[in-house]
C-alpha cells in the first residue's frame, strides 16, 4: 500500500483551539481506514523546536532540510499539505527531483474571499506551481478558479465527520442541560447578509426566547471552549448555531457544522450557505431572516420531539455523505486515481 506524508499543524507543541476535532486527524483516519500508510509531520511544532520556541527564520530554514531528509527516509508516494505555511515551494520542487513520481496535494479550510482573506489566498498561491491538486472547503467556482492551472486539480471538499471523534447523539435526548450552543473566536459574524456583533444576535435571542438556555463560548465574556471541554460540550446541547465568519459563499462553512451535526445537534444555519441544495428543512434548521431564525429556534425549543427527529435525519445524512472514509477516498482518488461526480456528488454542485 502507498505511503502518504501528511504535513500539517497537529498542535502537539502548543495545545490550543479545538485540536481534538481537527480535520487533519479526520483525514488521517480516513486514509488509514482505507489501508494507506500515513506518516504525520507536524510542521509548525518542528519549526518552533528548530527556532528555539519560535516560528522564526532560523526554524524555517532548518525545517526545509529536515523535511527533505525525513522524506528520503520514508520514501513517500504522496505528500498532502494542510495549511503547511512553513513549507516553501522550492522544498516541494526538491522533493519532486528526489521522487519523480510523487504526488502532492494541498488542502485549505479557511475562507478565500479577495479583499478579506488575501493572506490565505497568497498562502495557497505560494505552492500552486509545485502541487498537483488543491482542495478547499468552498464550492464557489469563481473563487476556486483563482487557483486554476493547466493539468492541476482544483475543487471543493467537505468538512468531514468521524464517528470516533464526533461520538455524541444529542438527538436521543428530549431534555439536555442547554438548548442552543454558539462557540466562536471572533465576535463579529456575517448574519443574514450583514456583519453583526454576535452579542447583538444573542441579545435578540434572549429577548425573544427568555427561557432558552444558552451555551456560549468566546463571546459575551465567556471563555473559549477548547480540547476535550469543547468536544464534550456538544453532548449537552440540543441545537448548534453554525455562524461562520462569512455565510454567503457557496458551501463554505466553519467545521463547526461537522462538530454540531456529527454530535447529533440540530444545526441552525443561514440558507445563503447553499447547504439547502444538499439538506432539506427536514434535516437542518435553515433561516433567511433574523425573524425566521428566532421563530424556528423557538419552535424546536417548544417541540423537542420534532427537534430530535430533524436532528437525527441531519446527522444520519451528514455522516453518510461526509464521513472521514468518503473524504479519505476522495483525496486518494485525486492523488492516485480519478474522482468522478458519480462517486463524489459534490463535483457536480460547484457553481
Amino acid at each position: 500500500m502507498k505511503r502518504i506524508l501528511h504535513v500539517a499543524n497537529f498542535n502537539l507543541f502548543r495545545l490550543k483551539k479545538c485540536y481534538l476535532n481537527s480535520i487533519t486527524l479526520k483525514i488521517n483516519n480516513g486514509l488509514i481506514r482505507h489501508g494507506y500508510h500515513v506518516i504525520t509531520y507536524p510542521d509548525r511544532d518542528l519549526c518552533r523546536m528548530f527556532g528555539f520556541g519560535h516560528m522564526n527564520w532560523f526554524g524555517r530554514r532548518k525545517l526545509q532540510n529536515h523535511l527533505i531528509e525525513f522524506a528520503r527516509a520514508m520514501k513517500p508516494d504522496a505528500v498532502i499539505l494542510g495549511h503547511a505555511d512553513t513549507v516553501e515551494q522550492d522544498t516541494l520542487f526538491k522533493l519532486r527531483e528526489i521522487f519523480p513520481d510523487i504526488k502532492i496535494l494541498q488542502y485549505n479550510v479557511d475562507r478565500i474571499v479577495p479583499g478579506i482573506t488575501d493572506n490565505n489566498i497568497a498562502a495557497i498561491n505560494s505552492k500552486l506551481d509545485a502541487v498537483d491538486a488543491t482542495i478547499i472547503t468552498t464550492a464557489e467556482r469563481k473563487l476556486l478558479d483563482m487557483f486554476k492551472r493547466d493539468g492541476k486539480f482544483v475543487g471543493f471538499f467537505p468538512n468531514p465527520v468521524d464517528d470516533s471523534i464526533e461520538r455524541e447523539n444529542a438527538y436521543l435526548h428530549e431534555k439536555l442541560p442547554y438548548d442552543l450552543m454558539l462557540c466562536v473566536d471572533r465576535s463579529v459574524r456575517q448574519f443574514c447578509g450583514k456583519y453583526v456583533p454576535c452579542e447583538e444576535i444573542i441579545a435578540d435571542i434572549r429577548k425573544q426566547i427568555p427561557d432558552l438556555k444558552l451555551l456560549l463560548a468566546g463571546i459575551d465574556k465567556h471563555h473559549l471552549l477548547e480540547g476535550a471541554a469543547y468536544q464534550d460540550a456538544h453532548g449537552t446541547c440540543a441545537m448548534g448555531f453554525n455562524l461562520s465568519r462569512i455565510n454567503d459563499v457557496y458551501l463554505y462553512t466553519s467545521d463547526r457544522l461537522a462538530h454540531s451535526v456529527g454530535n447529533g445537534q440540530l444545526a441552525v444555519l443561514d440558507d445563503r450557505t447553499g447547504y439547502k441544495d444538499i439538506f432539506s428543512d427536514d434535516e437542518m434548521c435553515f433561516f433567511h431572516t433574523p425573524e425566521e431564525m428566532l421563530e424556528k429556534i423557538a419552535f424546536y425549543h417548544k417541540n423537542p420531539q420534532e427537534r430530535m427527529r430533524v436532528a437525527k435525519n441531519g446527522a444520519e445524512k451528514y455522516r453518510r455523505l461526509f464521513n472521514e472514509k468518503v473524504v479519505g477516498a476522495y483525496i486518494a482518488d485525486i492523488l492516485f486515481g480519478e474522482p468522478t461526480a458519480e462517486k463524489y456528488f459534490w463535483l457536480g454542485l460547484d457553481k
